[in-house]
This record gives C-alpha cells, sequence and structure tokens, in this order.
C-alpha cells in the first residue's frame, strides 16, 4: 500500500493529511462483490417472474426468457461450484446435478416443452441462488465470533 503526505497550510496552523492508496486489488473485491449482488438480485427477479407465469407466454417471450435463465443458470452454476464440496448446501449440489441434466436433455418435445424447460431452469436457478446466499449465511456465522488467546470466544452482541 502506498502513502501519499500532503502538507496544507491554514491559518498559520500547518496540519497534515495523509491519503491511502487503496490500490487496484481492493477496488477490484468492491467492483467485484457489486457486480455480483447485481447479478444475483438480477437473477432472483427474472426467477421471480418465469414461476409467476401461468399461461404459455409468446413464442418469442418464451425464447427470450429461456435465454436469460439459462444465462444466468450458468454464471450461477460456476458460483456454486467455487463452495467447496464438504461445505456445499444439499440443495447446491442438488441445483448443479439438475442443471447438467437440463443441459443435457434440453426441452422436451410438444407444445408444454419449451415452457416446462424454461420454469424448470427457473427453478434450478432459485436452488442455486439459495444455496449462494446459504453458504455465505454460515460463512458470516462462523466469522462472526472473535477469538482471543486463552479467552472465550467474543459473540457479535457483545462487541
Amino acid at each position: 500500500m502506498r502513502e501519499h503526505t500532503e502538507h496544507t497550510s491554514q491559518a498559520g496552523n500547518t496540519p497534515s493529511a495523509t491519503e491511502t492508496d487503496l490500490g487496484t486489488t481492493l477496488l477490484r473485491q468492491a467492483a467485484t462483490a457489486l457486480e455480483e449482488e447485481h447479478a444475483e438480485t438480477a437473477a432472483f427477479s427474472l426467477v421471480r417472474q418465469a414461476l409467476a407465469i401461468r399461461q404459455t407466454p409468446a413464442p418469442q417471450e418464451l425464447a427470450e426468457l429461456t435465454d436469460s435463465l439459462l444465462t444466468h443458470c450458468a454464471s450461477l452454476a460456476v458460483g456454486v461450484q467455487t463452495i467447496p464440496a464438504r461445505q456445499r448446501p444439499a440443495r447446491g449440489a442438488g441445483a448443479l446435478r439438475d442443471w447438467a441434466q437440463l443441459q443435457a436433455d434440453g426441452p422436451a418435445d410438444g407444445p408444454l416443452g419449451p415452457w416446462s424447460y424454461a420454469r424448470q431452469l427457473a427453478l434450478v436457478a432459485r436452488n442455486m441462488l439459495q444455496a449462494i446466499c446459504d453458504h455465505r449465511g454460515a460463512a458470516l456465522e462462523r466469522a462472526a465470533y472473535v477469538g482471543r488467546p486463552s479467552l472465550p470466544p467474543l459473540a457479535p452482541s457483545s462487541r
């Protein structure tokens, strides 16, 4: 980390201010977190929209919905796969299995095939999102306690 010191003079006083360069690593981490949050919010919104459909939509609308769901499922699958297997929630493992099956099978033939496929994609995306949120919540619970040598850990409420 680089530090820059700047001296200014105001009414005879010479206070010094220290500026700290955050560096590109911290900025990338912040940007990545914002992008992930935005992507998760967009995926959740699309899943809610897809699961709320009660009648078969127009073919063009259904094609656009399916394309968006495929894109979200692909990115969410990467997120679930980054969770170590022993820490991965059962919902995440099942969602990855279902995602692989949907990719292999594609939409079924028949009038309801494409609509059912989009609905199944939405369910898989929802399960992936939930698995990611569950893992993140479990990690926060574990990180909430502060360890102190030779003393019991501090609970979040006691700080």
